[in-house]
């Protein structure tokens, strides 16, 4: 069968709306319009340091698009995910969004879990003038990195560190502020933004203690932390290195003399540090499975989930969930996948899948909704496994997020 070439692809699936067809191949006479799948392509690590919540990534979008065919699909067409795993690296994740473009002919590409593979995906996509949904935090929204057809249902680095230190400074009488993080390029993009808010709001910014990546063990670092009187301790931590800080700021007993706040964290390292082991510590969360109490529309995903699982989804699977759904419903409510058509669409869109309402700024990208801060419960107050924590703040998206002046776009 004769498939099409690269070049035609990445000029975009204009087939739609009066657009030329890009593929006049056997395959799609055959189908026909009405049959001829859309083809998601969907980028993961299921293998390394984060296979877990990348398997959460993979579940959701399989869940989202099971939602979305049984609506009627796209346009009349079945949607279909088509996926690789990236192997945990910048380079795979690039060397298989090609594979998916030039051998499976995807009609959207989508991916993945990492700063680097997430670096890769959007300078693919800018290169070649296609869409990119990312499912990771969106840190390629500045001047330098902004894709006009790259789009995210993920907070930026930004945002979760403000609505951090906006919750701080409304909830916390005292105020010396402190950082613990591990020390390389993500957790560097916090600290300038504590410092701002510090100095809005009125808090005295103690500095940072770095521990170096990768770190697994905390214990020669927390005193030193100790020493400053930190009212208020910021951490951001990932992997590993996250979930034993969990556990050793119980055994230095911090969080009983500090509000511990982890600008992000997520249900895997909470459950991998064992019940009560995040009890009086507070997280930013960008969603978590006990929103079903608010939201219905989270509970049906949570009993879809669970029901292929045994367990409920990270924050990362509701990420991608909600970029799949918003995506392809988009496509649907404009009848085209024409990149430039969809992109347009996108911007400015409202949408409302698995908490309040979203929608994607069109001057940057960044998707404005709730981010929320759960704090862990104690052992004997666990209903089950993975009821540790309880949501007590929500902060707009629109008030945690940098004015896109400021970023020269």
């Amino acid at each position: 069968m004769k498939g099409i070439s690269r070049r035609k692809f990445l000029k975009g699936a204009a087939i739609l709306s009066g657009a030329a067809a890009f593929n006049v191949s056997p395959a799609f006479l055959k189908y026909g319009l009405g049959e001829q799948p859309i083809k998601w392509g969907s980028l993961h690590p299921l293998t390394g340091g984060l296979a877990e919540m990348a398997a959460d990534q993979k579940l959701a979008v399989e869940i989202a698009i099971e939602d979305i065919n049984a609506a009627g699909g796209v346009m009349g067409r079945p949607v279909v995910g088509v996926f690789r795993d990236t192997e945990f690296s910048g380079e795979v994740a690039r060397r298989k969004a090609v594979e998916l473009m030039e051998k499976e002919k995807i009609d959207l590409l989508a991916g993945a879990l990492s700063g680097p593979e997430e670096l890769a995906l959007n300078d693919l996509a800018k290169k070649n003038n296609i869409f990119y949904g990312c499912y990771t935090q969106y840190m390629v929204d500045s001047k330098d990195t902004f894709h006009k057809y790259t789009f995210t249902a993920n907070v930026t680095p930004f945002q979760s560190a403000a609505a951090g230190a906006i919750w701080a400074a409304e909830n916390i009488k005292g105020k010396r502020w402190h950082l613990l993080a591990d020390n390389y390029s993500w957790p560097k993009m916090f600290v300038p933004v504590y410092e701002r808010i510090a100095k809005q709001r009125g808090a005295d910014w103690t500095g940072v203690t770095w521990a170096p990546f990768p770190s697994t063990d905390y214990s020669s670092y927390i005193p030193k932390v100790q020493a400053v009187k930190p009212d208020v301790l910021f951490c951001v931590c990932w992997g590993s290195g996250h979930i034993n800080l969990i556990k050793q700021l119980q055994e230095f007993g911090v969080a009983k003399d500090i509000k511990v706040l982890f600008a992000v964290s997520d249900l895997p390292w909470a459950v991998a540090a064992g019940p009560g082991k995040f009890s009086d510590i507070h997280a930013g969360m960008l969603w978590f499975w006990g929103l079903e109490k608010k939201y219905p529309a989270t509970k049906e995903f949570n009993k879809k989930f669970f029901a292929k699982q045994k367990r409920y989804s990270a924050a990362y699977g509701c990420a991608s969930y909600e970029l799949t759904r918003m995506t392809l419903d988009t496509a649907k409510e404009i009848k085209s996948l024409d990149h430039a058509k969809l992109s347009k669409a996108l911007e400015g869109h409202k949408f409302k899948y698995l908490k309040g309402e979203t929608w994607v700024r069109p001057c940057d990208h960044d998707y404005i909704g709730e981010f929320f801060i759960v704090k862990g419960k104690p052992a004997n107050k666990m209903a089950n496994n993975f009821d540790h924590y309880d949501l007590v703040y929500s902060v707009s998206g629109e008030d945690a997020a940098m004015p896109c002046g400021e970023k020269g776009l």
